[in-house]
């Protein structure tokens, strides 16, 4: 009979050996992996060689996205899904880039702060606008029939038929064109009213914060965790959900501007302007702290003006339900804001034209030019 080899178990000594050795590299590496995970790293070309790191997380709307920071292309972010998150950046301002083709480009000039991670939500609208046309009459094929020039700036996904000829025993009436014109010829200031969409036209002062005490709102569109109201020329988001949720650019502090954070303390001016605000601060070193969780002793007044571009404004809302963006039109268009003002507003056209009329169902958006409506399609396959 053949003997098969049998394994024998280390003798009592040798394991306890292996395991204060193993014991004793697992405690030598607890603090080289706590100051890894919290941001530490070793550069020798530092006077102290261990610097402290912080990182960026940027939200994307598609995973086809380019990133750079501070003008070169990361290739070795990790890639979450529809997100970037971007580790070992110095402490400081960086300005990002988040890029996609054939699509507005998204920068933005962000704090970063050593042991945090800085959040941030990018998006990118096409360059030519993509549109369904609904026209007043259609075909018997239901091909939408127009007698005018598109008088905007778009491209259509549909087939449309152009014609001189007025009466035509062939053409129809659309039931969608009659149903939306009925929204339309009765706009106000503000979108229509939904369940999770209320249009008040007095603003309350139950939940007003300091700066919006001082405001008085012609309208309002209320959400779950966010007003978005009208006060002069002017446009207006306030949080009004708890403290825990409050996003991050709600309670931010002043941070240098990218072109002079990475200077010295001796080469910055004591009397230099921020990003956010226009007023100096004198103590340089006060210009970074953490802002991703707000402090529970912070005081800040959460309500950010949304940029008009000097344009009046003739209706808005939150674009798609977002409280992070707002749809706007204006003068020359209807364009989407982002709310977050960390150094600034990131401003894209959705559809250019003039004298148009907004009507939002809700993540659908209609247009109205006078003659004919137009459903934006942001998404085609």
């Amino acid at each position: 009979m053949k003997n098969h080899p049998i394994a024998e178990p280390l003798p009592q000594k040798n394991r306890k050996r292996t395991f204060r050795f193993l014991l004793l590299i697992f405690l030598v590496a607890i603090p080289f992996l706590y100051l890894y995970a919290t941001g530490y790293r070793i550069d020798f070309e530092k006077p102290t060689n261990l610097i402290s790191t912080g990182g960026i997380y940027i939200a994307v709307d598609s995973n086809d996205t380019e990133l750079y920071v501070d003008s070169e292309p990361v290739d070795g972010a990790r890639t979450f899904r529809k997100a970037f998150y971007v580790q070992n950046l110095d402490e400081g301002t960086h300005r990002v880039h988040v890029q996609l083709e054939d699509s507005h480009t998204w920068v933005k000039e962000l704090p970063v702060y050593k042991h945090l991670v800085t959040e941030a939500q990018s998006f990118n609208l096409p360059l030519v606008s993509q549109v369904r046309v609904i026209s007043e009459f259609e075909s018997a094929t239901g091909t939408p029939i127009i007698f005018e020039p598109i008088s905007v700036i778009a491209s259509t996904t549909n087939d449309v038929l152009s014609t001189t000829t007025i009466k035509n025993p062939d053409f129809v009436l659309s039931d969608e064109y009659q149903g939306l014109m009925a929204y339309f010829s009765t706009s106000t200031a503000t979108s229509t009213e939904d369940a999770s969409n209320i249009v008040l036209d007095i603003f309350t002062e139950e939940n007003a914060t300091s700066t919006s005490d001082e405001i008085e709102a012609t309208s309002t569109i209320m959400t779950e965790h966010a007003r978005l109201y009208e006060s002069g020329e002017d446009i207006y988001t306030t949080w009004t959900g708890s403290f825990e949720q409050m996003p991050y650019y709600y309670c931010t502090e002043d941070f240098l501007p990218y072109s002079t954070s990475t200077a010295s303390s001796t080469e910055v001016d004591s009397d230099f302007s921020l990003i956010k605000h226009t007023e100096a601060i004198e103590d340089t070193a006060n210009a970074i702290h953490p802002i991703q969780a707000p402090l529970k002793d912070a005081e800040c007044d959460p309500t950010i003006r949304i940029d008009r571009m000097w344009q009046t404004i003739s209706d808005f809302d939150f674009f798609q339900g977002n409280t992070d963006f707002v749809i706007e039109v204006l003068e020359d268009g209807v364009y989407v804001v982002e709310v977050d003002d960390r150094a600034w507003q990131n401003v894209q056209p959705l559809l250019l034209g003039t004298e148009l009329k907004m009507h939002t169902e809700g993540d659908n958006v209609y247009i109205y030019d006078g003659t004919l409506i137009y459903e934006i399609i942001l998404e085609t396959s």
